[in-house]
């Protein structure tokens, strides 16, 4: 599990490693990132209300586990041909090499792009694969991914894109 998607933390991504083995204790997965136990419920919070982590009470201790969810999108993961094949069906094509350049890119990039002070994401996308596909190609497929819901947009009220990340779906 090297590449994991929608975990901006590496202490979140040694979490889930650790929670992959099995039901842990606060106390256990604080040693993995070096925290005190009592930090461990407020960093992975938002996991458990999306119901990734599921929480049981024994003895008054809460034991964190992987839900089922969870697992299945950690398996499929690794799965760049299933997200591909998920992205085709979204748009209804098959997708050209440039459109699997672009893909690709987010999904080595765990799924997350952020716009920069200095970038927009497409130029980002641009200089990352060596200008090998056309600016203005990366933006229309960034537009076709958008209005398939192959990737997500968060936008400000002018239009401007902020940050884009891949549909969480595709790795269901």
């Amino acid at each position: 599990m090297t590449n994991v998607y929608f975990f901006k933390s590496n202490n979140i991504i040694r979490i889930f490693q650790e929670l992959v083995k099995g039901p842990k204790l606060a106390r256990d997965l604080a040693k993995v990132i070096n925290t005190a136990s009592k930090e461990i419920y407020p960093r992975i919070r938002r996991y458990i209300q999306k119901g990734w982590v599921q929480v049981q009470k024994v003895n008054n201790i809460n034991v964190y586990s992987l839900s089922e969810t969870a697992k299945k999108i950690l398996q499929l993961q690794g799965s760049f041909e299933k997200i591909k094949e998920k992205a085709e069906k979204a748009l209804g094509r098959k997708l050209d090499e440039d459109e699997v350049e672009v893909l690709r890119f987010f999904y080595e990039l765990n799924g997350y792009v952020e716009r920069s002070e200095n970038e927009t994401i497409a130029e980002q996308i641009y200089y990352a694969l060596k200008m090998r596909i056309n600016l203005s190609r990366i933006t229309e497929i960034l537009d076709e991914f958008t209005k398939a819901r192959v990737l997500f947009a968060y936008r400000l009220k002018n239009g401007l894109i902020l940050k884009v990340r891949l549909n969480k779906n595709l790795l269901l």
